[in-house]
Order: C-alpha cells, then sequence, then structure tokens
C-alpha cells in the first residue's frame, strides 16, 4: 500500500512538471507570435528608408507620409514616342520602371499610369488641351520628357520651355505639391542642335528648382559610334530602353 502512495505521488509530480513545461512553452511561443507579427513593420519601415536612399528629401519625405497614411502615390510618366518604342524584344522603360516598383513597395503603393504623345509637338499638345490632360491625372509625382526630339526642327526651344512650363502650372492647379521631375528624350549619335535643346532644359530645371534626371550620363557618348547600338534610328532599342529603365530603377529603388 505505501509503496502505491509512492508510486501515485511520483506519477502526479511529472504529470505536474509536464503540464507547466507544456504552459511555459505555449507562453514562450505565444510571446514568438506577438515579436513575429511587430517586427514586418519594423522591417517594413527600415526597408523604406533602404528604398528611398537616392531620392530627394522632398520626395522622400511625401512618399512616407503617403505610405504611413495608406494613401496610394500616384505617378504620372509623360513623354514622346521615345519612352514607349517597342517590339516585341523591347520593353519600354516605363513599364520596366513599373514592374520594378510594384516588385519592391508592392502592387498598391503606386498607381503608375503613362501618358505617350506619338508624332506631336509640344505647341500641338497644348492646342489640343494636352496639358489639362496631364493636369487631370493630379499626379503626386509626375516625370515629364518635354517631346524634344518631336519638337526638334519644327519648335523654338523658348516655345517648348514655355510649353513645358504651362504643364507643370496646369499641374500644380490641380495638385500644389506634386513633386516635377524633368527628363531630355534618349541621345542620339551627333545630336548638335539637339544637344543644345537638352543642355537648355537642364538650365531651365536648375533655374527653377526642378529635379532634372541626367540619364544621358549613363548611356555611351554621344560622339561614339556605340551609341547607336543602343538606338533603332533615333529611339531607343531594347539595350537603350533598359539602360534608361535601369537609371530611374536605381533613383527609385536603392540597391
Amino acid at each position: 500500500m505505501k509503496n502505491i502512495i509512492i508510486i501515485l505521488l511520483c506519477t502526479v509530480a511529472i504529470s505536474l512538471i509536464f503540464l507547466g513545461k507544456v504552459q511555459y512553452d505555449n507562453k514562450i511561443a505565444q510571446a514568438g507570435k506577438v515579436t513575429s507579427q511587430d517586427q514586418p513593420m519594423e522591417v517594413e519601415d527600415n526597408n523604406l528608408l533602404d528604398l528611398t536612399r537616392n531620392m530627394d528629401d522632398e520626395l522622400k519625405n511625401s512618399i512616407k507620409k503617403k505610405m504611413d497614411s495608406e494613401e496610394t502615390i500616384k505617378l504620372l510618366i509623360v513623354g514622346s514616342d521615345a519612352i514607349m518604342n517597342s517590339d516585341s524584344n523591347n520593353s519600354p522603360w516605363p513599364l520596366q520602371v513599373k514592374n520594378a516598383l510594384e516588385e519592391n513597395y508592392g502592387v498598391h503603393t503606386f498607381d503608375i499610369e503613362i501618358m505617350n504623345f506619338e508624332k506631336i509637338t509640344t505647341n500641338h499638345l497644348i492646342e489640343t488641351k494636352g496639358h489639362d490632360e496631364i493636369a487631370a491625372v493630379s499626379p503626386d509625382v509626375l516625370i515629364i520628357e518635354p517631346l524634344l526630339l518631336n519638337d526638334n526642327g519644327f519648335v523654338k526651344m523658348e516655345d517648348t520651355l514655355g510649353n513645358l512650363e504651362m504643364i507643370i502650372d496646369s499641374v500644380k492647379k490641380i495638385n500644389n505639391e506634386a513633386y516635377v521631375i524633368i527628363q531630355p528624350p534618349n541621345p542620339i549619335y551627333e545630336p548638335e542642335t539637339y544637344m543644345e535643346q537638352v543642355n537648355a532644359l537642364e538650365e531651365y530645371a536648375m533655374q527653377n528648382n526642378i529635379e532634372y534626371f541626367n540619364h544621358w550620363e549613363v548611356w555611351p557618348d554621344t560622339s561614339s559610334e556605340n551609341i547607336k547600338s543602343f538606338l533603332q534610328g533615333t529611339f531607343p532599342n531594347a539595350k537603350g530602353q533598359s539602360i534608361w529603365a535601369d537609371f530611374i530603377i536605381e533613383y527609385f529603388i536603392a540597391e
């Protein structure tokens, strides 16, 4: 009888120890779940800082503010034939940028729209109220290539810049906080007058404190025959679209 009581007491003691360990393990597991739930937010914040490292501070803060309030960022890309010139082997740079942004920021962070004005000058764009069409999108971020190749030989540079200013003013009237980025079209071989237009465009951006994407710096030199391997006529081929895309992707998505 005494042995039976001892055995029972040992059994109860072992059971209590086992139950205590189970409860302890559960508490640890629950604590682990809370930590794993909290951690992604911290990682997201750190990741955002890493992703936006190459951006201008104004744009960086604007994107963070939008993301913190779970608002979609409207990104509008405007340009000429050059930005969407493509074939079966040539994905235009705006689509490459769109895919990269969705992959790194998520599909709901940016609402990306592309407006491609083919075979028209900036004079014609203004005459047909294209600037109002652009403004109606009410972008938070506008990347604009002001049809320089289309205007080349048809529109004076001062008129091109006046038309560009009208577009930007129209956008700002709808959304005064819109962040504007100006960029030239692609370079071409021995551009001559076109180079003067591009230089004037960069000067306009500097004078008006507007960010300028000088993507020409990553292309081959315009005096080199090598640049022809990046072009299909006067527009970018697959290699040209890729080098243009990489420049812009690196700005929005820091490595």
